[in-house]
């Protein structure tokens, strides 16, 4: 569960080939952005961003700043993130500065690294799990789109969706 990060190693040559054929998009040092951020790419982010970011690998580099939930495949956080942070692999380097709630298969802390917050460990199988049930239940299965408003004035419509948006830290 906990990997002892050695400086200089690389990753594996298949995920290099996987982030080079995406599309990488940049928040600067000098941009703030207030909003959300949606990628199928890569991001790296120098600059601070005041809402929720979701992208396949993002990075965090050591001036960036997210205020709001992270959803990614991959994170690498050498910076500061004031919120959720939900991941297959996390990587937190030593400058890195994380509070709030860490979900994560695998993850990746330097000596140095500050956490003020949660460590939760997911498992994709659980999560495949709850999906295949809600199918059988004849649910809405939790997807990306689940949480994308279905109404014109954003107010949650069932106990259900006030509970999801409740674990976001969407509302209060």
């Amino acid at each position: 569960m906990f990997k002892r990060l050695i400086k200089g190693s690389k990753a594996s040559a298949s995920d290099n080939a996987v982030r080079r054929s995406m599309e990488l998009s940049v928040v600067a040092s000098n941009m703030n952005v207030l909003g959300n951020i949606v990628s199928d790419g890569v991001l790296d982010i120098d600059g601070q961003v005041d809402g929720n970011v979701r992208g396949h690998s993002v990075t965090v580099r050591p001036d960036g700043r997210i205020r709001g939930d992270l959803v990614a495949n991959e994170v690498f956080v050498h910076g500061t993130v004031d919120g959720l942070i939900k991941a297959e692999n996390v990587t937190l380097f030593e400058t890195a500065h994380v509070r709030g709630t860490i979900m994560h298969e695998s993850i990746t802390i330097e000596d140095g690294a500050k956490v003020d917050g949660k460590l939760k460990r997911t498992e994709r199988l659980a999560i495949e799990d709850m999906r295949a049930e809600s199918v059988r239940r004849n649910v809405v299965p939790v997807t990306d789109s689940t949480f994308e408003s279905q109404n014109d004035n954003d107010e949650p419509q069932s106990e259900r969706e006030i509970k999801i948006l409740e674990n976001l830290r969407l509302i209060s």
